[in-house]
């Protein structure tokens, strides 16, 4: 198949790719209204755990306390009351078998400030286990609700893993008035596909949003189509199938790694300190993309991928703990939470490698990357001292809605078409760069200055 037809061809399976990648994506919503109290549930394998969110409002209206709504005064009044607290909320809810009644033990709590009004949170766990958590059980709740009948409750499941939902912040399940305080919980339908589904979409989902993983593949990516030859200068790769070898090889070291790393976290038998961990996330980025600039490792990024890969797979693993998933079918959620983000790779580096090949024998496409990275170790540089220092430079808000879903997306349209545009402009002036007379070795090419 001709060049032309096989970049064509790469270019509509990558943008049909993010497009179907667009719609199945659907933000969350909030659902604090200020006037509401919620209850929500996490259903684990074994164990049931949640937390109660009431207005502050609405808790002194019910006990006669008179919590401040500014931050200092709320955290050190909630504080001073929380036995009080507890104990109001334990006289107005109850979870059970609709025969008996299942104890509720608080283990934290904290604070939302929401407009119109600040909730308290008050995290519980079901005080026993189950062989199998179930299905269905009765839920009592008229906190607020006894003394203010034109308050209500809602009950929502944010994570059960048999049903597929995770992160479930807004959809309610039961609704509870002063007239309807006693109801029963029925879930859905449990399926292992619907978990697995689900803990997928989770892995793509953070591969979407986690701007740190997008630009460590994106440094990593940027010198695949380039050859470093032993005339100690980057030259354009000299064929498609090179070029898309050297990806291959970046991105299973990676998948390699974080996956080892990821299982090794997800099971608990390793754990670094998060702190560590992002720091070094940040790092591997900056080096990534100064070694695109200074070859560290020439022709051989996939050292890099492979070595900084087992960091990312840490920080993935806190992701899943973060998540409630090192508690609900660990071996299936491990695996599909990491298909998840290999599929969310395949889908970055199908969008920018067909705009990356043809650019690479322009004439601009080489300063273009020295640009690009210098700019990606200023921002990684900039995190590194935000995680080291846990001092906000405001790194993030600048360039996250750069990579924002989906004008990445429009984005990386505009740079598939400019690159044509390019490599037809050169072309025609028969200043298209020569490409490599063949791959160099790798083990002849030491890193500069060496």
């Amino acid at each position: 198949m001709p060049l032309r037809a096989r970049m064509a061809t790469a270019t509509l399976v990558a943008l049909g790719v993010s497009l179907v990648w667009l719609i199945a994506l659907v933000s969350r919503a909030d659902a604090h209204t200020g006037e509401q109290s919620y209850i929500y549930f996490e259903i684990f394998d074994t164990e049931i755990a949640g937390e109660v969110q009431i207005p502050v409002a609405d808790i002194n209206a019910a006990t006669g306390l008179s919590i401040p709504e500014d931050e200092t005064g709320m955290h050190t009044a909630i504080a001073a009351n929380l036995d009080e607290i507890h104990t109001y909320i334990l006289e107005h809810f109850s979870v059970g078998d609709g025969v008996t009644t299942w104890p509720i033990e608080f283990h934290g709590w904290r604070v939302l400030e929401f407009p119109p009004g600040s909730y308290g949170i008050f995290e519980f766990e079901l005080g026993r286990t189950f062989d199998q958590s179930p299905r269905e059980f009765t839920v009592f709740f008229d906190a607020v609700l006894h003394q203010n009948p034109d308050r209500d409750a809602l009950l929502i499941i944010e994570t059960d893993w048999q049903s597929g939902t995770f992160q479930n912040e807004a959809r309610g399940l039961l609704r509870y008035t002063p007239g309807s305080t006693t109801q029963v919980v029925s879930l859905a339908e449990a399926s292992f596909w619907k978990g697995m589904a689900a803990v997928t979409g989770l892995g793509i989902q953070h591969i979407r949003i986690g701007t740190d993983h997008i630009l460590f593949v994106l440094a990593l990516v940027l010198p695949s189509v380039l050859v470093f030859t032993a005339g100690r200068r980057w030259q354009p790769a000299p064929t498609f199938g090179s070029s898309l070898w050297r990806v291959l090889k970046i991105v299973s070291m990676f998948t390699v790694a974080h996956s080892i790393t990821l299982a090794l976290g997800g099971f608990g038998i390793v754990e670094l300190p998060t702190k560590l961990v992002e720091a070094v996330i940040a790092i591997s980025i900056a080096l990534a993309a100064l070694h695109n600039i200074r070859p560290l490792f020439p022709n051989k990024e996939w050292l890099m991928a492979f070595g900084f890969g087992l960091f990312h797979g840490f920080g993935f693993a806190g992701l899943l703990s973060d998540l409630g998933l090192d508690r609900s079918q660990r071996v299936a959620s491990l695996l599909g939470f990491n298909v998840g983000i290999e599929i969310g790779q395949a889908v970055i580096i199908l969008l920018v490698f067909p705009a990356l090949f043809l650019a690479r024998r322009t004439r601009v496409y080489e300063r273009a990357m020295y640009v690009a990275s210098g700019l990606l170790a200023i921002v990684a540089l900039g995190w590194a001292v935000e995680r080291v220092l846990e001092a906000e430079i405001g790194v993030s808000q600048l360039i996250d809605p750069l990579v924002a879903w989906p004008r990445a997306f429009f984005v990386v349209v505009i740079a598939t078409a400019a690159a044509w545009g390019l490599y037809a402009r050169d072309r025609a002036q028969g200043k298209l760069r020569a490409v490599a007379a063949q791959p160099e070795p790798e083990e002849t090419l030491a890193p500069v200055g060496a």
